[in-house]
């Protein structure tokens, strides 16, 4: 039996390791809201801030009326929101200039998270404002790498 070894925040994960804390994952997941986005963070992702915008994260999207299928090349929304350590952020969903490629940017990503690390876009609902949006590492809740408060701060909408 080939036995594969990870070396991760200071942890040797063996692949069975790596199972239970990918049914950690999912056991998160499960507990968001429907329509929820996530994405696993490649190099690229982290340092040159280009993600994809894939099916889940335009869905996410749409939640806050921004439709990618009727943006333009080079037209950008901004949406704020917070990681859940309450470290207020910024979503900015925009279309390339040339191509249109729908990507996504994430601020203070790289403080948040590392490589292959699960993240996951949810919300949750504010009597005065509506919706917030809210960045979930889920690899770091799943190995319990961070602490997590669960007093977000107000964000606004326009």
């Amino acid at each position: 039996m080939l036995t594969v070894k990870i070396i991760k925040h200071n942890l040797v994960i063996n692949s069975k390791g790596m199972e239970v804390l990918m049914n950690e994952e999912d056991k998160i997941l499960k507990t968001l809201k429907p329509d929820f986005g996530q994405l696993r963070l490649t190099n690229t992702m982290l340092n040159k801030s280009i993600i994809d915008a894939n099916t889940s994260i335009r869905r996410f999207a749409k939640l806050f009326k921004i439709d990618f299928d009727k943006m333009v090349n080079g037209e950008k929304h901004l949406l704020p929101a917070t990681y859940e350590d309450g470290t207020v952020c910024n979503l900015s969903f925009y279309r390339t200039v040339n191509r249109g490629d729908r990507r996504l940017s994430i601020s203070g990503i790289k403080k948040q998270a590392e490589e292959k690390d699960l993240i996951a876009f949810n919300y949750t609902l504010n009597k005065k404002t509506g919706k917030m949006a809210i960045v979930i590492n889920v690899t770091a809740k799943a190995s319990n790498r961070t602490q997590l408060h669960t007093d977000y701060k107000e964000v606004y909408y326009d």
